[in-house]
């Protein structure tokens, strides 16, 4: 009996899956922008220096749009690189900015078929980290669930006496358990931001920002244990960082320096801490991938070379990295332009080479904000495809190789 049980775990050990990135590593250098021809609608092309697929998920504009009623827009593509563009179990895809009829459109998370079209219920909305259909969206002075298949929404809290609320604005998550938010808005004629926690129905103190020059984003942490505000928060230098703990007490020093890090996404690294990843814009550091902890601001160097733009790290089931783009600063400073990369979280300098881009910065939009599945296994970006005009913006997706090897 010992040895059958020997022979059918060997059969089932036969070939081994595993998944990579086929990428060529640091060694590569800089390298030109491979001119390749456009792809069509769900046609997929092999970057040729990279070696990954790549698949467009978004039509032609005028061209109808299969199984939704309309017609593909000129810009067609997700909101930004640290919401989450997949959802929790990755079935479904949102494409916020369609920036036609219908507005916002979710698409098959693999296939990429058009679902359907919906209008959101509120100001913002979020993907639920553990409800695949659920979305947590905020409108005027409520919180709530958004069905999106079903298009029903559930109130989860009122706030008499508040206003305006927004998830940031723009910038701001969920705890990575769902269980936690912030919310930014009004009461009455005071600036304010509190967290809530949805399992207790708690609300926790108003944070006042009446005194902070300019909020850009304020958010939950991933842990859920502190809230960290961005913006100009003193004196002249904008892009600085406040955390504060959940009853707005202030967590460590102001990281008052410009933007370090800046574009940054928030997550929980390989010891277990809450960390703020992006791209430094100050010396010493300027231009690479940093870290930063939330309880004492640690600083740990991520990247050797580059000039990064955006950071995401919605890739919540692949710990320990953060998904980068390298867009604006070009060959001047190598290895990095038009790709986006993966940056490993512990301080190794270990990156992952995955594709290029094929985008100009010529506006907002054509920034393309990379933003990774939850698995890590695909990326997403917007592209304009190098056009001189910015237009049309298309939507990319490039996949993890999946290697089968055979068992020794």
């Amino acid at each position: 009996m010992k040895k059958i049980i020997q022979q059918v775990l060997l059969f089932c050990v036969v070939l081994l899956v595993t998944a990579a990135w086929r990428t060529l590593g640091d060694d590569l250098g800089t390298v030109a922008i491979p001119r390749i021809l456009e792809p069509g609608y769900l046609e997929s092309y092999v970057d040729p220096v990279f070696k990954t697929k790549v698949t467009r998920i978004t039509g032609n504009p005028g061209s109808d749009i299969p199984n939704v009623s309309g017609k593909w827009a000129e810009i067609a593509r997700h909101h930004y690189s640290k919401d989450a563009a997949w959802n929790c179990d990755q079935s479904i895809l949102f494409l916020e900015r369609h920036q036609g009829k219908p507005g916002s459109l979710f698409l098959d998370g693999t296939t990429y078929q058009p679902l359907f079209g919906r209008k959101e219920p509120g100001a913002e909305c979020r993907w639920h980290p553990k409800k695949p259909d659920i979305m947590v969206y905020v409108k005027g002075n409520l919180v709530g669930y958004w069905d999106v298949r079903k298009d029903t929404t559930q109130t989860a809290a009122v706030f008499p006496g508040y206003s305006d609320f927004h998830i940031g604005p723009w910038e701001g998550n969920l705890s990575r358990d769902g269980r936690r938010i912030v919310i930014e808005g009004r009461k009455g004629k005071d600036h304010i931001a509190f967290a809530y926690d949805f399992e207790e129905g708690r609300k926790y103190p108003d944070l006042m920002l009446n005194d902070v020059a300019d909020v850009d984003w304020i958010s939950i942490s991933a842990s859920g244990n502190y809230m960290v505000l961005n913006g100009q928060i003193k004196g002249q230098t904008s892009d600085q960082t406040q955390v504060y703990d959940l009853a707005g007490n202030k967590v460590g020093n102001l990281w008052d320096e410009h933007g370090r890090p800046s574009h940054y996404d928030l997550t929980v690294d390989e010891n277990g801490d809450d960390v703020a990843v992006g791209v430094s814009k100050s010396q010493p550091d300027d231009g690479r991938v940093i870290k930063r902890r939330l309880s004492d601001g640690k600083l740990t160097v991520l990247t050797a070379g580059g000039y990064a733009s955006h950071t995401s790290t919605r890739n919540v089931n692949r710990p320990g990295w953060a998904y980068v783009t390298y867009q604006h600063r070009g060959p001047t400073w190598p290895p990095y332009w038009d790709e986006v990369v993966a940056v490993k979280l512990d301080g190794s300098l270990t990156v992952e080479r995955i594709a290029h881009l094929h985008t100009k910065k010529t506006d907002y939009l054509t920034e393309a904000h990379a933003v990774p599945s939850p698995d890590g296994n695909r990326v997403l970006w917007a592209s304009d495809w190098d056009a001189a005009s910015g237009r049309p913006i298309i939507t990319l997706v490039a996949q993890r190789i999946v290697v089968e090897k055979k068992a020794e």
